[in-house]
């Protein structure tokens, strides 16, 4: 009879994802239906886990059985359509394996990769997986003359000269996998690092870097599901403490997140916005994972997002999100009329103390997404587009961090003179509550001033004079706010001990509320009052009756009056 605490879980594989089809009691009854499920030639792979309840009432699970396909027959696979690529071309072998190059391939190939689950670090290091590959019908010539076309365009070379050079590339790497496919290599039963450190001691001719990855991608490649896999790299990687080696894990995580396995760390999410701003979440280590679909490893990842491990990783998954912004799927379809609201928030969620997310390529996907909303085209598009984003925006500073950052970009080029239009309309504000939100507190206006201040003076796609003109306005207009609103005479308040107004002005000009400018100067002008009084030094610590604590409170000032600008 068997036991009520033991059953046997039935899963197939669709699209790279594992999913329970059946749970039953017998495992021969759970090998049978395994068996009928591999026998359509549309399934990618069938595996058996067996569940068993301890008596302490936790669950023991083991897979005793596992088949897949790495090419499943139901038609014939193509390229996935890219419309870029980076502007540097891949030259050498190593140059295409790095990350840059590994993203193309990733984009590229995506509908093999996810079939067969596998990365662009496997296929580049694995001969018979490459070569598999390139016996895989037109799909090897037909990404490298798309990519071709994309690197030659608008230059000077012709397409077809440049697919000569990728295929030459290819050969090489190709070539290497092969010389290097028997060579016998230590096990990866510890940290990466190790394995590094043991092929270093081995390594003949061949580049240690690339025979960790051979070691790597042996080990990877009998991971079967993309959960698998990033689960196996994100252990390597929180357990290593080499930079190098957490450097190299970093590029092969991003592989994998390129991949259909961000749909199952995210889990369920309401609609395409909702997902965006998850993945930006992710991407800051700050991802709620209890309805994550991929357990254990996305508390893992988003851990090493949180500690900043990742950040190849991270370039990654800020790439695929700006994408998603970009595409014409709809922020959420469950309801007409809520696009505009979703579109709001993930505004909302890509503007950070410090600006964009990502700058320019946050202002430009934002803005591709919202012309989708826009009825007319041409130079009337283009105006309403740019004043719609605007207008979404709480206030005039961040409006204008948005106009500058658009500036900078393709997009943004195109529409020069609505950009030229919404600065002037800025640098109209009467003072500062009426260029920053009027219910901040003081020190809030005066970051976001300075913020709008730092992005305009680093914005190379405008004239220096349009700068220049920009900063001078808010520059002024903080001095202005300095004197109206008596911060610096508040700060100074007479009634206050010494080494507590010193302490206090000097930590508001270390703070990062005030650009290099007039404003500062003011501040700095009454702290220099401060420091130039009679015997300052020995006013500042009077009161301690303690020599060391006296010697390193007077330090820690001097630190903290060279940050401030006082060298």
């Amino acid at each position: 009879m068997v036991s009520s605490r033991e059953n046997f879980e039935v899963q197939v594989n669709k699209g790279g994802r594992w999913a329970t089809e059946t749970v039953v009691a017998k495992e021969d009854e759970a090998r049978a239906l395994a068996k009928k499920f591999l026998a359509d030639k549309k399934c990618e792979g069938a595996r058996i886990v067996r569940n068993w309840m301890r008596s302490d009432g936790t669950m023991d699970e083991s897979e005793i059985f596992s088949q897949t396909r790495s090419g499943v027959d139901d038609g014939p696979i193509r390229i996935s359509p890219i419309e870029d690529v980076p502007p540097e071309k891949c030259e050498t072998p190593d140059e295409l394996m790095a990350p840059s190059g590994r993203n193309v391939v990733n984009r590229v190939f995506r509908s093999y990769l996810d079939k067969a689950i596998l990365t662009p670090t496997e296929l580049m290091h694995n001969y018979k997986e490459l070569k598999r590959l390139q016996e895989k019908d037109t799909l090897v010539p037909n990404a490298v003359d798309r990519v071709a076309q994309l690197q030659t365009k608008d230059t000077e070379q012709d397409s077809k000269s440049r697919s000569a050079e990728l295929f030459k590339t290819i050969d090489e790497m190709s070539a290497r996998a092969k010389r290097v496919e028997n060579v016998k290599l230590p096990k990866l039963d510890g940290r990466f690092s190790d394995a590094i450190r043991s092929i270093r001691a081995q390594a003949g001719a061949e580049d240690v870097d690339y025979l960790a990855m051979v070691l790597l991608s042996r080990d990877l490649i009998n991971a079967r599901s993309w959960v698998g896999k990033l689960e196996f790299l994100c252990k390597l990687a929180v357990e290593d403490t080499d930079p190098h080696a957490v450097e190299m894990l970093d590029g092969v995580i991003a592989d994998v997140l390129g991949s259909s396995v961000v749909q199952e760390i995210l889990g369920w999410q309401p609609g395409l916005g909702a997902a965006i701003c998850r993945m930006f979440d992710l991407a800051d280590g700050k991802f709620p994972t209890e309805k994550s679909e991929a357990g254990e490893s996305a508390e893992i990842l988003n851990r090493l997002f949180a500690e900043k491990k990742l950040p190849i990783s991270r370039a990654c998954l800020l790439d695929r999100a700006h994408r998603q912004i970009k595409s014409p799927n709809p922020l959420y379809r469950s309801e007409d009329g809520k696009e505009l609201e979703e579109l709001k928030k993930l505004v909302e969620r890509t503007m950070t103390p410090t600006g964009f997310v990502s700058g320019p390529e946050t202002a430009e996907a934002l803005t591709i997404r919202y012309s989708r909303q826009i009825e007319q085209g041409g130079a009337p598009g283009r105006k309403a587009t740019v004043n719609g984003l605007y207008r979404m925006l709480p206030d005039r500073a961040l409006g204008l961090i948005y106009i500058l950052d658009l500036a900078g970009t393709p997009w943004g080029a195109t529409a020069t003179p609505d950009i030229a239009e919404l600065v002037d309309y800025c640098l109209s504000a009467r003072h500062l509550g009426d260029f920053c939100l009027r219910s901040l507190p003081p020190k809030e206006k005066m970051l976001r001033a300075t913020l709008a201040h730092k992005t305009a003076a680093a914005n190379t796609a405008l004239p220096q004079v349009v700068r220049d003109k920009i900063c001078g306005f808010i520059d002024t207009m903080l001095e202005a706010y300095l004197v109206t609103e008596q911060i610096v005479e508040k700060l100074d308040h007479q009634d206050s001990p010494l080494r507590d107004r010193a302490v206090r002005l000097v930590q508001f000009c270390a703070a990062g509320v005030l650009p290099e400018g007039k404003a500062m100067t003011r501040a700095r002008q009454r702290i220099l009052a401060l420091l130039r009084q009679p015997n300052f030094d020995a006013h500042f610590i009077d009161g301690f009756t303690d020599p060391v604590r006296a010697q390193k409170a007077l330090r820690d000032f001097h630190v903290l009056l060279v940050k401030a600008g006082f060298g």
